[in-house]
């Protein structure tokens, strides 16, 4: 199974896209990026870059996927069909581009869902159907191609129980010899039945969004305890556990951490970032952005420049 990670925190945006491929299939988990508001400072340039790098990235390697799938309705997880380019980088064209012809296996509209992602989601369901060759319900729903399973979760919580962010999709690739699991935005998981289901997958590669930390001030200290806790255990049980998104939006993310590496050691596992994976050290730049800012100050005019779309013609990167 080839497995490459394309646009994470640890590549430098926020993200969870993974190009999988099997003997069988080819796809994309969520195929998006974006950049989001941190420290009162708009993102640095240096963002901006590594934002249009990791969009080509997915466009590129969607061109000869066989699906897209899609676990849940936030912008750093696919690209919607409207013009952007302050923090998604998006446009109507760019997402006919990446969902043309493809079948797209995405998070229910009707069901376990909240009012924000709900009208996301009809919104993307109404600008792509003429463009899509197919888009299914992908909640709890498992499909064949050659010994290959693709199999999806029923909805989880994106977070805590009864968080009012929503629910998520959970992603199991399993082929004869190997399987990977990829869970969006579960956040450790924080939740007890998402780690049972997780543990569940039997997966020998799992890639999981760890707790936004960075707005500890949010959160409940138990829902962190939590995570931290079902983090220990998962390390314990996976040999190769990839903790990556909400996580690394801060330089501290491996005090979190620190008691999870020890698990994952005393059991001969293995804990690491997405960059990691490939052979990178993490760039997180959002984490860095007052550093960046400080070192290498963006002129207003620049900005100014950026949210008139004068970058898009022709989608080159910025300067």
């Amino acid at each position: 199974m080839e497995i490459r990670p394309l646009a994470f925190e640890s590549l430098g945006v926020r993200g969870m896209a993974t190009y999988l491929e099997t003997e069988d299939i080819s796809m994309i988990a969520d195929p998006g990026s974006a950049l989001g508001p941190r420290f009162s400072l708009p993102p640095h340039i240096k963002e901006y870059t590594k934002l249009y790098e990791t969009r080509e990235g997915i466009l590129t390697a969607a061109k000869n996927v066989d699906l897209l799938s899609i676990s849940h309705y936030h912008f750093d997880h696919f690209i919607p069909n409207f013009e952007n380019w302050k923090f998604i980088w998006s446009s109507p064209e760019m997402a006919k581009e990446l969902y043309s012809g493809k079948l797209i296996l995405a998070k229910d509209i009707s069901e376990n869902i909240n009012p924000s992602q709900r009208k996301r989601g009809y919104m993307f369901r109404k600008k792509n159907l003429d463009y899509a060759e197919e888009i299914r319900v992908a909640d709890g729903h498992e499909v064949e191609y050659g010994s290959t399973k693709v199999r999806f979760s029923q909805p989880v919580f994106h977070g805590p129980q009864e968080t009012d962010l929503g629910y998520s999709l959970i992603l199991t690739l399993e082929t004869p010899n190997f399987t990977l699991v990829h869970a969006p935005d579960v956040q450790g998981p924080m939740s007890s039945e998402t780690l049972n289901y997780l543990v569940s997958q039997k997966p020998d590669l799992l890639i999981v969004g760890g707790p936004p930390t960075y707005i500890s001030f949010k959160l409940e200290e138990s829902d962190l305890e939590n995570s931290k806790k079902n983090l220990i255990e998962l390390a314990q049980n996976v040999p190769k556990l990839v903790v990556d998104h909400h996580l690394l939006r801060t330089v501290d993310y491996k005090d979190f951490l620190s008691p999870i590496y020890e698990a994952a050691k005393n059991y001969g596992n293995e804990v690491l970032t997405a960059s990691e994976l490939v052979g990178k050290e993490p760039n997180l730049l959002e984490a860095r952005r007052k550093e960046l800012h400080e070192k290498e100050p963006v002129g207003d005019d620049w900005y100014k420049s950026l949210e008139s779309g004068e970058f898009k013609e022709g989608f080159n990167a910025p300067p």
